[in-house]
């Protein structure tokens, strides 16, 4: 973790060997230095987002950084372009010094908020335990130049490290290999977590899952040598309050596909079907430390869907939590089967009354959204409102999708209450697969709660290397569900 400090003196105070400057697209700085005067005067365009220019002016090194137009420098941008800065200089240097650009239109919090997350974020690298030639970054601590020292930067500061080190956590337990993350890996992680947050922890073991009549979670699960869990954390921050957040998070640490075995070439990549958990159990681990007044369940239903003579196939009919049963046409439609009991654990056994689930739950979302944005489905349109503008004032895109009353015959099963792969309607099968997906995990929504569905397929992992960070598990939706519950 990077150790930030804020400055106010003048530039030529400054005594760390690296000074990174923001630069405006088309704009240029006055150093009153014949080098820089030079750069601009042959570069009088420079400044596009992450464009760099390091310059060598007499003992100092200037990093001259692209921040994009002025017009549309937001949190996120601000989040990235720290960032790339650290990113830039992690293996050059111990310290470096940073000019805050100057930003009207965010509150001094907002702006401490994103530096901090922008540089932790940064300096994560997954190959770290596993590159024999890896090589640890150097930049522990920067100094951050302001025209005035805020109580509030600090603050922002504060919540940013703390909101960072937990979307890190999610994104190393996304990104190991799934030899090593297997479920009781997991489990043995959120008791540490648990246990260091004082958070109460329930865990259903396959037996007793089955006993309570969780059929889809046993269904997905028996097919695996590794045991499986249902596990459950909860946060008390408001004991006056009978409100109570129900979060739910995918955690199928290996996707085979079961009998309905994927394709080779999709077998790759999906030991990142437990990102959904993983970015449960960071959002609470936050929302502890950071004592929020709220009250929190954290459901992770934990296991792999692998390929074994007792794993569940095409044909069966499955009884779950809810009451309902479900007709099983795929057995690679897995992730949906786990949060149905996920959501019904939720509200049975810890009055939930309100619910978010998130999990990586179909190709279909990546066709209709790629990977820049979450397809967001919900019960509820003043709810999925209110969490697209909290996402969008901390960088995080999200698309709400349809949920018409039409899609529910397309779930409707032959010979059971749910078929777990949509119908198609008219036009043929495997039409609206994402909306399939929703609609098959609303079946297990009691009362109409408010409720929203996350499919995190095409964001939950990014493999393509950024100026602002390493590829792979990004935490989607960490910042936005913090955002929200926060109020």
């Amino acid at each position: 973790m990077i150790r930030i400090q804020l400055v106010t003196k003048p530039l030529n105070e400054i005594k760390n060997d690296y000074l990174v400057f923001p630069i405006f697209e088309g704009e240029k700085i006055n150093l009153r230095d014949k080098v820089v005067d030079e750069f601009f005067k042959d570069n009088p365009k420079f400044g596009k987002l992450f464009e760099s220019q390091l310059l060598y002016l007499n003992q100092a090194k200037v990093l001259l950084l692209g921040i994009g137009k002025k017009d549309k420098l937001n949190y996120i941008t601000l989040q990235n372009w720290f960032g790339a800065a650290a990113k830039t200089l992690a293996k050059k240097t111990k310290q470096s010094s940073v000019i805050l650009p100057r930003i009207d239109n965010l509150s001094a919090e907002d702006i401490g908020q994103a530096i901090a997350i922008g540089s932790d974020l940064a300096l994560y690298d997954p190959t770290k335990d596993y590159k024999s030639d890896y090589e640890a970054p150097k930049l522990n601590s920067v100094e951050v130049v302001v025209e005035r020292a805020e109580r509030g930067y600090l603050e922002g500061i504060r919540k940013g490290s703390v909101i960072a080190e937990n979307i890190n956590l999610a994104r190393n337990l996304g990104d190991m290999p799934p030899n090593e993350m297997t479920p009781t890996y997991f489990l043995t992680e959120v008791r540490k977590l648990a246990k260091e947050n004082r958070l109460k922890l329930t865990v259903l073991d396959e037996k007793q899952a089955k006993k309570k009549g969780m059929g889809a979670f046993v269904g997905v699960a028996q097919g695996s040598d590794e045991p499986s869990y249902m596990i459950a954390l909860e946060y008390k921050g408001d004991i006056k309050s009978k409100d109570k957040w129900g979060l739910v998070g995918k955690g199928v640490t290996y996707d085979s596909g079961g009998i309905s075995l994927k394709p080779g070439d999709k077998l790759v990549e999906m030991k990142y079907d437990m990102v959904g958990a993983a970015i449960v159990l960071a959002t609470i681990a936050i929302i502890a430390k950071l004592s929020i007044k709220t009250n929190v369940v954290a459901i992770m239903p934990v296991t792999e869907n692998m390929l074994s003579g007792k794993a569940f196939k095409p044909d069966d009919i499955l009884r779950t939590y809810s009451g309902k049963t479900v007709e099983i046409i795929s057995t690679d439609a897995e992730g949906r089967l786990v949060i149905l009991d996920g959501i019904s654990y939720a509200q049975k056994d810890f009055k939930a009354t309100k619910l978010i689930d998130l999990g990586s739950i179909t190709g279909a979302v990546v066709i209709a959204l790629g990977d820049f944005i979450t397809g967001l489905f919900s019960n509820n349109p003043l709810f999925a409102q209110e969490f697209i503008q909290k996402g969008f004032k901390v960088g995080e895109k999200y698309w709400q999708m349809p949920m018409d009353e039409e899609y529910d015959e397309m779930i409707k099963g032959n010979l059971a209450d749910l078929i777990d792969v949509g119908q198609g309607g008219s036009i043929g099968t495997r039409t609206a697969g994402a909306i399939m997906g929703a609609k098959f995990i609303q079946a297990a929504v009691e009362n109409n709660k408010p409720w929203i569905h996350l499919d995190i397929g095409g964001t939950g992992w990014d493999l393509k290397s950024k100026p602002y960070k390493y590829p792979g598990a990004t935490g989607i939706g960490i910042k936005t569900l913090v955002k929200l519950i926060e109020g």
